[in-house]
């Protein structure tokens, strides 16, 4: 549905003095848990309680409802969500109290739903199970809706991933996940997807790690399309090495290649080897969130342009 610019909102824009909002990642604010509840309702379908003398004939989707609710009791452990007479309310009481990551959890998985069940659903059909808003516009809302609260997470690919900038996850990140959804690059946008999982949780150590064997599966991934001979377990210098004999990048970046190369062959390998890959010592070391958030986006930067040079041949 049209996203409305309230009174309010132009004025705490104007009081920010154009400054943008900074992410925060601890809470789901209440009119945010609102909104989301909102949206997926309208994007799934209403659930409707029948009674003894009533006919079949109302709109709703209590299927999904009742397939999303015992997917979650399951996976979490529980009996029952929130002691509620259907599953929808059970679902929507449980999402409304539970901390951030179960709250979350719940937002990904109806989102999924949205995106892969109905998707597919053909634009006629839905006012017969009472959805009032199209996937890919319900999704595009929800993604608003959390930037329009400062909360730092999006819906992509699948998944609930945390968002540092939004110019960079824009530009980067999300660019990099859809060049990895070519199926001959899978792998790597698994390993992708888990480096953004470990992020999120806090884990920057595997979030870095993770971020490496995403770029190196890319290489590889390249070099099994192009048909180019490299070791089962080369690292990622090496199958730079692999990828510049082979030419794969063009001879008139001169200078501007090397400086590339540079960045790929000591950037994010050495980010990993120094903070995430090797043993730590007798002395813990603590990786800051903004180290794991470097090799995140330079990992993306990195893949988009492997991708892009290797299939703008191929296609």
């Amino acid at each position: 549905m049209p996203v409305y610019e309230l009174y309010s909102k132009r004025k705490r824009r104007a009081e920010r003095g154009g400054e943008p909002e900074v992410y925060q990642y601890d809470e789901l604010p209440k009119h945010l848990r609102t909104q989301i509840r909102q949206i997926l309702t309208a994007a799934i379908g209403s659930y409707y309680e029948y009674r003894d003398y009533e006919m079949s004939s109302v709109r709703n989707n209590n299927v999904a409802w009742e397939k999303l609710a015992d997917i979650l009791r399951r996976e979490l452990g529980v009996d029952a969500l929130a002691q509620t007479t259907t599953p929808y309310a059970e679902i929507m009481r449980f999402f409304e109290a539970a901390d951030t990551d179960d709250a979350l959890s719940v937002v990904e998985l109806c989102a999924r739903w949205v995106d892969r069940i109905m998707s597919e659903v053909e634009s006629y059909k839905l006012q017969n199970i009472g959805a009032t808003q199209g996937a890919k516009d319900a999704l595009d809302e929800l993604n608003y809706r959390f930037r329009d609260a400062g909360v730092g997470y999006q819906y992509e690919s699948g998944e609930i991933i945390r968002v540092d900038s939004q110019f960079i996850h824009t530009e980067v990140v999300k660019t990099a996940l859809t060049v990895l959804s070519d199926p001959r690059f899978r792998g790597a946008e698994e390993e992708f997807l888990e480096a953004h999982r470990h992020y999120r949780n806090g884990d920057a150590k595997e979030a870095i790690t993770g971020a490496n064997r995403a770029f190196e599966s890319t290489m590889k991934a390249i070099c099994d399309l192009k048909g180019w001979a490299y070791e089962e377990k080369a690292r990622a210098s090496n199958l730079i090495k692999v990828l510049k004999a082979n030419r794969l990048f063009p001879d008139y970046l001169d200078a501007s290649l090397d400086q590339l190369l540079a960045t790929l062959a000591s950037g994010l390998p050495k980010v990993r080897d120094n903070a995430g890959a090797h043993g730590q010592g007798a002395a813990p070391r603590s990786t800051p969130a903004y180290v794991a958030a470097y090799a995140l986006h330079l990992s993306a930067t990195n893949i988009v342009f492997l991708v892009d040079a290797a299939l703008s041949e191929t296609l």
